[in-house]
């Protein structure tokens, strides 16, 4: 990979402006939003087992909430900066691929757009390490490494490409559709079809393969993440259910695509910058795969949408908009006398969009405002309960069991040595320790009512206390909010009170 080298004037402040950006949600989970987000505690809980397949996904990222949780434990600013660290090496091999296409400049105010685009800078303190986000890692590290062997054929890339891959198939299913859509373009452009020749693809593909094989013959086996992915595709809807859906799947590309495409759009009015289509017979062989690939990827989502049903979510989108930029780079030309302008201008614009945008949220949220996610007391909480279980048992709990918003956030910061889980996955849930139930016991602890009867049905022959409710304050704000908790203890077996 090409090193992205600081440019003289503009290229230099814009970089650095890419800088503030990956570090700032950083700051704010530091000082505004304190607490990980419902998806990321569920990751950091079940990461603590490292397992080979979770209830519902693959396990990428639960593997990288468990290392950073085993490393700095479940600090929402340490899980947020891990994230970033991911993205970087993300857009390093975006601005990589963009190198191949296009100059060094108009590759630095591109991978500037993406790198502070809305997406890229507010989902990591709601996403952090969800597979989503982790693809924008694993999937330009795929394609510049395949673009690079087919150059060099050089053993480097195909070892690498095999193991980016089978980071992306872990991280989720729907690399599927990256790949396949790669194969459509090797198939399509006539110089990618001579890697059909070449050892080093099948190497590649063996290296993937033996690295899946552990998760593939274990989700074979318990069928639960299968069953969940089968569960997305509803089959063929109603005309208006089909559209809603593919304006997600258009939405998703703008989220990494804003305020980007706007600004564009502006410095071209301004002509600062051209806009102009290139003949596509005319292009490089390395632009024509990956417009075939963008393309293809694009037409196989319309079609899992209109005849399989998938229940497609806009943030699903934000790897495939990550690929699409280096397939829309090569439209865009400098008008060079006014490129310095068109930086410098457009630094301005993003710092000063950023600044507003984040001292708004810092004065709303560290003052009148609160987030029921971001800023739950989950440690206050898991302390009290903890002090009021040791009053009344010598060993465990073994488990914190609850609702899904709940129980994670509580489980994971009472501590490494009981894991939490919703009842209805206890059943998909391969590392549930039954005999570490019974012999340490449990919290029950929740916001729904209905939790402690599908406790009963559960475990229809184990007692619960009576329940109990605290109010904590909410972290960081000024506005005297509080957060309830329920809960009810299951007595351990193991000791007595």
């Amino acid at each position: 990979m090409q090193p992205v080298v600081s440019q003289p004037g503009g290229s230099r402040s814009l970089l650095a402006i890419l800088a503030a950006a990956i570090v700032l949600p950083v700051v704010l989970a530091a000082i505004v939003f304190p607490t990980p987000l419902y998806d990321t505690r569920e990751l950091v809980a079940w990461g603590r087992h490292f397992p080979l397949i979770t209830p519902v996904h693959p396990p990428m990222m639960v593997w990288a909430g468990g290392l950073v949780d085993r490393l700095f434990g479940p600090s929402g600013t340490a899980i947020v900066a891990a994230n970033q660290v991911l993205m970087v090496i993300g857009f390093a091999y975006l601005y990589a691929i963009l190198r191949l296409l296009v100059e060094r400049t108009m590759a630095i105010y591109l991978i500037v757009l993406a790198g502070t685009s809305f997406y890229a800078v507010s989902a990591p303190l709601s996403w952090a390490l969800n597979a989503d986000i982790l693809q924008l890692t694993s999937w330009p590290a795929v394609i510049y490494h395949f673009l690079r062997a087919r150059q060099s054929d050089r053993w480097s890339h195909w070892i690498l490409l095999g193991i980016w891959a089978a980071v992306a198939a872990l991280t989720k299913y729907n690399a599927a559709v990256l790949f396949l859509a790669m194969a459509i373009g090797l198939v399509a452009v006539p110089s990618f079809r001579r890697c059909l020749a070449r050892p080093g693809l099948y190497v590649a593909a063996l290296i993937a393969t033996l690295l899946l094989l552990p998760h593939v013959i274990t989700a074979l086996k318990f069928g639960s993440t299968l069953a969940y992915g089968e569960r997305h595709f509803t089959g063929f809807g109603s005309f208006s259910d089909s559209a809603r859906r593919v304006g997600l799947l258009a939405a998703g590309y703008l989220l990494l695509l804003l305020p980007g495409a706007v600004i564009v759009a502006v410095s071209s009015a301004r002509r600062m910058i051209t806009v102009r289509l290139p003949r596509f017979a005319d292009a490089s062989d390395d632009l024509k795969f990956i417009v075939i690939v963008n393309v293809a990827m694009l037409l196989i989502l319309l079609g899992l949408i209109l005849v399989l049903g998938l229940e497609y979510i806009a943030r699903y989108g934000a790897p495939f908009s990550l690929l699409a930029v280096p397939a829309l780079a090569p439209l865009l030309r400098w008008n060079e006398p006014r490129r310095q302008t068109c930086e410098r201008q457009t630094g301005w614009t993003l710092a000063g969009l950023y600044a507003v945008l984040t001292a708004a949220a810092a004065i709303a949220y560290l003052g009148p405002a609160s987030h029921s996610g971001l800023q739950e007391p989950t440690a206050d909480a898991a302390r009290l309960i903890l002090d009021d279980w040791r009053s009344q048992y010598t060993c465990g709990p073994g488990y914190f069991l609850g609702d899904r918003q709940t129980v994670y956030g509580i489980g994971i910061a009472a501590g490494p040595d009981a894991d939490s889980t919703t009842i209805h996955f206890i059943p998909a849930t391969r590392w549930f320790d039954q005999r570490k139930f019974d012999d340490r016991g449990a919290v029950l602890v929740y916001t729904l009512p209905q939790v402690p009867a599908q406790f009963a049905a559960a475990y229809p022959g184990r007692a619960m206390s009576e329940e109990k409710r605290i109010d904590v304050p909410v972290l960081r704000t000024r506005n005297g909010k509080t957060k309830e908790y329920y809960y009810r203890f299951v007595a351990p077996k193991a000791c007595g009170k």
